[in-house]
């Protein structure tokens, strides 16, 4: 038998459905602390993909606002906002799917699961443009890079385990707003954090710094 250092106990069941737009949600908070020295990370509440509904939920987090805005940073928000999407597709169609199908993007269609979530991906795109015009890049090029950035960030071994074990500390939380310094003191605490965070170095080093030659590179050209 071979234990994984990602192993994660299972929490005591709840009787709140583990759906969807906590696993969006989740997805959230997981791709942001990759991005924490940047932002304040307050709280998590399940995302609701209901046409209509007022109620979005997800991620709050801030940025001191006299710090410079620059191409980074926006493919930093990018990244947490196209996450909440990514993951929901992975919900939808499993994770094993996505790594068969993901040589296919972008042009493998309905693998990006949109339900419920046309705003955020609307949002999503706007986030991207300052990107594309710094880099003087087609702007389908940065979204499509953020969003196989993001695919893959969820195939890292162990991550998206680690989405599953936010998703249902958020589905076992009394309140529906979850504190994000509580459930990350929580997660310090787990035997697989330190392995966790060199994934996340990982990430970033794959990343970081943004060139024109790295956003170009991993896709086909497009028309």
């Amino acid at each position: 038998m071979q234990l994984s250092i990602f192993s994660i106990q299972e929490p005591v069941i709840s009787n709140k459905p583990l759906d969807r737009g906590t696993f969006m949600a989740a997805a959230q908070f997981v791709m942001a602390l990759n991005f924490e020295a940047e932002f304040e990370l307050l709280s998590l509440s399940a995302m609701n993909t209901q046409m209509g509904t007022a109620k979005k939920g997800g991620l709050i987090f801030v940025r001191n606002g006299k710090l410079k805005m620059h191409p980074e940073i926006y493919d930093h928000l990018s990244l947490i906002s196209i996450s909440s999407i990514c993951a929901g597709s992975v919900y939808y169609h499993g994770l094993d799917k996505i790594e068969a199908e993901i040589v296919n993007l972008p042009y493998s269609d309905g693998l990006l699961d949109l339900e419920g979530a046309e705003e955020d991906y609307m949002a999503f795109k706007r986030l991207c443009s300052p990107v594309s015009r710094f880099f003087l890049l087609q702007a389908k090029k940065v979204q499509w890079s953020a969003i196989l950035s993001t695919f893959r960030f969820f195939m890292m071994e162990g991550i998206w385990e680690v989405v599953s074990y936010v998703a249902k500390a958020l589905n076992q939380a009394d309140a529906d707003v979850l504190s994000c310094t509580q459930l990350l003191e929580k997660m310090q605490n787990e035997e697989w954090y330190p392995q966790f965070r060199s994934s996340l170095k990982t990430f970033h080093i794959s990343r970081y710094p943004l060139s024109k030659v790295g956003l170009e590179s991993e896709l086909p050209e497009m028309a």
